[in-house]
C-alpha cells in the first residue's frame, strides 16, 4: 500500500473525510450523467497537505496531494487513474524544482503522496498541479458497468499551493518509551513499539517445513524448533534457571511400592515416538499444546491454551486437533493495518484447519496446500516455493511457483471453479486452485501464487530437489541424487554418481525470477561417504553439507556454488547417532555460526564463513562439562540444541529411547552463543530428540521434564520487598524480606513447604535453589540471597544510602543504624533485581527523638525484701538531707535581719 494511504488511515478524521469524499463524488457523478451523449466537462478542486509544518532542515515529511473527484471506475483491481500530477517546490531562494511523481496516480481515491526533505531554512512553496485529463478507459466499461457516459469526459486542470516553514532545528519526535525495568505482562501498550526487542512468538511446526522469514534449509536440525521460523535474534529466551510455574501433564516420577521388576521405577515419559508434550506453540504470551491420553495417544487429548507467565488456563477444546503451527498475519492493505488475532493451524492430508488462537473456535479450512521450501514472508505469510515438473521424468518441463497464504483473503468467490464469467484456475504448470471453507461454505480460490515461471535451465535434469531459499534472493536446489552408501533407509538408495547444485534467482530487480544464477557439479567424496544437507546461512551466504560416516562438515558459497572450506575434523564418535535419524549430525545455524551437538555430548561451534572451530562446550572443567561418569553408557550426557535466541544456545539432555529410572544428572543448559560460556543449568530430562518439546518467547522457555512428567516454564519472575523499622536504644533496626511471588510459589507443595513465602535467590544459587523448591532436592548449604540497598530521607530533606545487606535462606535481611539528627525519617529498601527476578522496593517511616531514647531496662528477677528496703532507706536519707539544707538556709536568712 502507498505511503499516502498509510498517512490517511492513521487519522480517523482523515478516514472519515475520505469516506465523505467518496460519497460526495459518487453523488456528484450521478448528477453529472447527461441524457445526451455529449462529452462531459468535470470541474475539479485540488488539495495539498504536508505532514509536519514547521519542520527542521534535513527532516523528511510526507506531501499529500489529492482531487475532489475520483475518476469514474477507479478501483484497487484496475488501472483507471488520474495521470500527470505535478509537484513544484519553490525553495526560499526562489528556485523552482519539479519533483519526480509517478506518471499514474498510485491510489484509486485520486491521492498521491511524496516524501520530501528540505535542505535550507526558510519558507518553501509547494504547488500541486493537475494538468487536466480526458477519460480514455473504454476497455474498463464492461468491468465497472454498462454506463459509458464518462467515455471522453474531460476533467479540467486545477492547482493549489501551501507554504512550508523550515527551521534550522529539527522537530523532536515523542521519545520512545524506555524498556521495562519492572515485571511486565502482555498486552504490550501500543505506544511502546520498541518493546518488540524483548518480546517474541514461537510458531512451532518445524516438522511441517516452516522456516524463518529469510532462510530455510533441510538439516537445520529438527531439534531447533521455531528458531527456524524467525530470525534467531528475534527469539527471546531466559537468562536464568528461575522457575515460574510447573504443571503435571500426566502421572510422573517414581511410582512407589516394590511390586515391580525395577525397584523405584518411574512412570513412562514418552520415548520412543510418543512424546507427551510435542510441538508447543507460543503466540501473544499464550502457550498452546495438546494433552496426551494414556500411553498410546500422545496427541489425542484436548488442545489447551494457558498464560505463559502464570499457567492460568484460558481455554481447552477437544474440537481442536493436534496443532501444526501458529500463524500471525500482519495485514497491510488499503483498509486494514495491523496484525490479525493469532491463528492456530492443524495440518491434515487435505490441507489446513485454521482456528482462532484467542478462543479455539474454528475459522476456516484450506485445501490443496502445496509442498516445498516454506518461508515466512515480511507480513507473516507462509510462502511455499515449489519446483513442479509438468513434463515427464525423461522429458521434464520445470516450473517454479510461489504459493502465498496471504492470498487466502483475496479474490474469493462462491461457486465451482468452472464458472464461465469468473477467472478460471491458472494452468500450464501453475497451482490449479483450491477451496477455503468458511462456516461450511466453500469459496474457490483461483490462484494463491505470487508467480509461476518456467525454469528451462533445469529441463533435462531429473530428479530435482529443493534444498532451501533466502527470501527474495535465491533458491538452492540440486539435480541427481546425493552420494549415499545406502546403509540407512532414511536417506534412500545407494548413489555414487555426480550431482549438481543450482542457484535459481528469486530477485526480480536483478533478473528474471527463475533464471539460473550458477551451477556446480560435484563428484562424490572418496571413501563411499554419504552426503546430507546441513543447512543455509544467510549471514555469510553459505550452504553446508555433512559427511555422515566421518561426522564432518563442508561449506559452499551461495553466490557461486564453489567450495569454501572443509571437511572439518571429525566430531565425537557417538555423534553418528544424531538427528533426524541414525547416522546424521544434529546441527543448527545462527549468527553466522553452525552449532552441532548430539550423543557425544560436546557442543561444537563453527564459523560458517571459514569452517574454523571457534569453541567447544562440554569437554572442559567445572561450568563446562557434560561428563556423566557412571550415570550413562555414553560417558557424556547426550545433549541436543533445542533453540537459539538472544545470543544464547539452549540445549537439553535427551536420547531416543530412555530407560527408567532415568539416569541422574540430566540438565537443560543455556550457553553463550558467542563464547561458549555456561550461563545457567537446571535439572531436566526432555523427551526424545525426534520431537520438539521446547519453546521460548518473551524471555521465557517452556519444556517437558521426564523426571516428573511436568511442564516447566522458566524465566524472570516478579519479586516483593518488605521493610520495617524498630527503635533500639539510640539506633534503629531496619529489617524486611525479599520474596519470590511467581505463580509457582502458590502451588500446593510450594505453599505448604514455604508458608511464609519462597525467598529470592542469587543467580549463582538459582539452579540448586529451584531444585530444592520444585524438585524435592536437598536444601543447598551454600545458599546466597539477593542484595538490598538501604537508603533514607532525613528530616532535612537529604536522601542518602546507609548500607547494603544480603538476604538469607528465609528471605530476611536486617541493618542496624544510628540516626545523626532528630526528626521524621523515610527508609527505602530496594532490590535491584537480577536475571531471575524483576526489581522491587518498599518504604517505611520512623521518628528519631531529639535526645537519644533510653534503652528499655532489662527485666531481672525479684531478689526479695532486701532490695526493696535498700531503695526505701535511700529515699529517707535524701529527704533528711533536704530538710537539713532547708533549715540552714532559714538560719542564714534570720541572721541577716537588723
Amino acid at each position: 500500500m502507498s505511503n499516502i494511504k498509510r498517512a490517511i488511515f492513521k487519522n480517523k478524521t482523515g478516514a472519515i473525510a475520505i469516506v465523505a469524499l467518496l460519497i460526495f463524488s459518487m453523488s456528484a457523478s450521478t448528477m453529472l450523467v447527461p441524457t445526451a451523449k455529449a462529452a462531459l466537462t468535470v470541474n475539479d478542486y485540488a488539495y495539498i497537505s504536508v505532514s509536519t509544518n514547521p519542520v527542521g532542515v534535513g527532516q523528511s515529511l510526507e506531501v499529500i496531494m489529492w482531487m475532489n473527484q475520483i475518476i469514474f471506475g477507479a478501483a484497487l483491481t484496475n488501472n483507471i487513474r488520474f495521470q500527470g500530477y505535478e509537484l513544484i517546490v519553490t525553495a526560499p531562494d526562489g528556485k523552482n524544482t519539479t519533483e519526480p511523481l509517478p506518471a499514474v496516480t498510485s491510489d484509486p481515491t485520486s491521492a498521491q503522496d511524496y516524501s520530501f526533505t528540505p535542505t535550507t531554512a526558510g519558507t518553501y512553496i509547494l504547488t500541486f498541479i493537475f494538468p487536466g485529463q480526458t477519460y480514455t478507459f473504454p476497455a474498463q466499461m464492461t468491468v465497472v458497468g454498462p454506463n459509458n457516459a464518462y467515455l471522453g469526459a474531460y476533467y479540467e486542470p486545477t492547482s493549489t499551493s501551501t507554504n512550508l516553514t523550515v527551521q534550522s532545528t529539527p522537530i523532536a519526535p515523542i521519545p520512545a518509551t524506555p524498556l521495562p525495568t519492572n515485571y511486565w505482562t502482555r498486552p504490550i501498550y501500543g505506544e511502546n513499539p520498541n518493546w518488540y526487542t524483548i518480546s517474541s512468538n514461537w510458531l512451532g511446526g518445524v516438522s511441517y517445513g516452516v522456516s524463518s522469514p529469510g532462510y530455510s534449509g533441510i538439516g537445520n536440525s529438527p531439534n531447533l524448533g521455531a528458531n527456524e521460523e524467525q530470525f534467531p535474534t528475534q527469539d527471546v529466551g531466559p537468562l536464568t534457571a528461575h522457575i515460574m510455574w510447573t504443571k503435571p501433564l500426566q502421572s510422573g516420577g517414581v511410582v512407589g511400592g516394590n511390586n515391580f521388576v525395577i525397584q523405584g521405577d518411574t512412570y513412562f515419559e514418552g520415548s520412543a515416538y510418543e512424546q507427551r508434550f510435542d510441538n508447543p506453540i507460543i503466540l501473544d504470551g499464550m502457550l498452546y499444546y495438546t494433552e496426551p491420553i494414556s500411553t498410546t495417544e500422545p496427541s489425542s487429548g484436548p488442545t489447551v491454551c494457558v498464560n505463559l507467565q502464570t499457567g492460568q488456563q484460558i481455554w481447552s477444546s477437544t474440537a481442536v486437533p493436534a496443532l501444526g503451527f501458529g500463524y500471525i498475519y500482519d495485514a497491510q492493505d488499503p483498509n486494514e493495518h495491523g496484525v490479525w488475532p493469532p491463528m492456530l493451524v492443524a495440518v491434515t492430508f487435505t490441507g489446513w484447519q485454521v482456528y482462532d488462537g484467542d478462543t479455539g473456535d474454528s475459522l476456516f479450512n484450506v485445501t490443496n496446500v502445496p509442498s516445498g521450501v516454506t518461508l515466512l514472508g515480511p507480513e507473516g505469510e507462509y510462502l511455499v516455493l515449489s519446483l513442479v515438473n509438468y513434463g515427464t521424468p525423461t522429458s521434464p518441463n520445470w516450473y517454479l511457483q510461489e504459493w502465498n497464504s496471504s492470498r487466502l483473503w483475496d479474490d474469493l468467490y462462491s461457486g465451482p471453479s468452472t464458472t464461465p464469467d469468473l477467472p478460471p484456475p491458472v494452468t500450464n504448470g501453475a497451482w490449479t486452485g483450491g477451496y477455503v471453507t468458511y462456516e461450511g461454505a466453500p469459496l474457490y480460490v483461483p490462484s494463491l501464487l505470487d508467480f509461476n515461471v518456467s525454469v528451462p535451465t533445469l529441463n533435462g535434469q531429473t530428479p530435482v530437489t529443493e534444498v532451501g531459499a533466502i527470501l527474495g534472493d535465491e533458491l538452492l536446489c540440486y539435480s541427481g541424487n546425493l552420494p549415499s552408501n545406502g546403509a540407512d533407509l532414511f536417506f534412500g538408495p545407494a548413489s555414487d554418481t555426480p550431482y549438481t547444485y543450482w542457484g535459481i534467482n528469486l530477485n526480480a530487480t536483478v533478473g528474471s525470477v527463475g533464471a539460473k544464477l550458477w551451477s556446480n557439479t560435484l563428484q562424490p567424496p572418496a571413501g563411499n561417504i554419504t552426503v546430507i544437507e546441513a543447512g543455509i546461512d544467510p549471514v555469510n551466504n553459505v550452504f553446508v553439507e555433512e559427511y555422515r560416516e566421518t561426522m564432518q562438515f563442508v561449506g559452499y558459497s551461495l553466490s557461486t556454488g564453489d567450495k569454501l572450506w572443509g571437511p572439518t575434523a571429525s566430531q565425537q564418535a557417538l555423534d553418528y547417532y544424531g538427528s533426524p535419524g541414525s547416522g546424521s549430525l544434529a546441527d543448527a545455524i545462527a549468527y553466522g555460526k553452525l552449532y552441532s551437538s548430539a550423543y557425544g555430548g560436546i557442543l561444537y561451534c563453527y564459523d560458517t564463513k571459514t569452517g574454523d572451530l571457534l569453541w567447544t562446550y562440554g569437554n572442559g572443567g567445572a561450568g563446562n562439562s557434560t561428563n556423566s561418569g557412571v550415570e550413562t553408557p555414553f560417558g557424556y550426557y547426550p545433549t541436543f540444541v533445542n533453540a537459539i535466541g538472544n545470543g544464547v544456545v539452549y540445549e537439553v539432555t535427551t536420547e531416543h529411547t530412555i530407560e527408567t529410572p532415568i539416569f541422574k544428572g540430566a540438565l537443560v543448559r543455556a550457553i553463550n552463543a558467542t563464547t561458549g560460556q555456561q550461563i545457567w543449568t537446571l535439572s531436566d530430562y526432555t523427551g526424545e530428540f525426534l520431537s520438539d518439546s521446547f519453546a521460548m518467547a518473551d524471555g521465557y522457555a517452556t519444556f517437558f521434564n521426564g523426571y516428573d512428567n511436568q511442564i516447566y516454564v522458566v524465566g524472570r519472575g516478579p519479586s516483593q520487598t518488605t521493610v520495617g523499622v524498630q527503635p533500639y536504644g539510640s539506633d534503629v533496626v531496619i529489617s524486611g524480606t525479599v520474596m519470590d511471588i511467581s505463580a509457582g510459589t502458590k502451588q500446593t507443595e510450594q505453599a505448604g513447604d514455604f508458608p511464609n513465602g519462597v525467598p529470592c535467590a542469587s543467580d549463582a544459587s538459582m539452579s540448586a535453589w529451584m531444585g530444592y523448591v520444585y524438585q524435592q532436592q536437598p536444601e543447598p548449604t551454600n545458599f546466597n540471597g539477593v542484595q538490598v540497598q538501604i537508603a533514607v530521607l532525613d528530616s532535612n530533606g537529604n536522601h542518602y544510602p546507609i548500607g547494603t545487606v544480603t538476604t538469607d535462606a528465609s528471605g530476611s535481611y536486617s541493618l542496624t543504624w544510628a540516626p545523626t539528627i532528630p526528626g521524621n525519617f523515610t527508609v527505602y529498601a530496594t532490590f535491584d533485581g537480577n536475571n531471575g527476578y524483576w526489581p522491587s522496593y518498599a518504604e517505611g517511616h520512623f521518628y528519631a527523638s531529639p535526645s537519644a531514647p533510653t534503652a528499655a531496662p532489662t527485666a531481672s528477677p525479684v531478689t526479695g525484701l532486701a532490695s526493696t528496703a535498700t531503695v526505701e532507706l535511700g529515699v529517707v536519707a535524701i529527704i533528711i538531707v533536704i530538710i537539713i539544707i532547708g533549715a540552714l538556709i532559714l538560719l542564714m536568712l534570720n541572721r541577716k535581719r537588723p
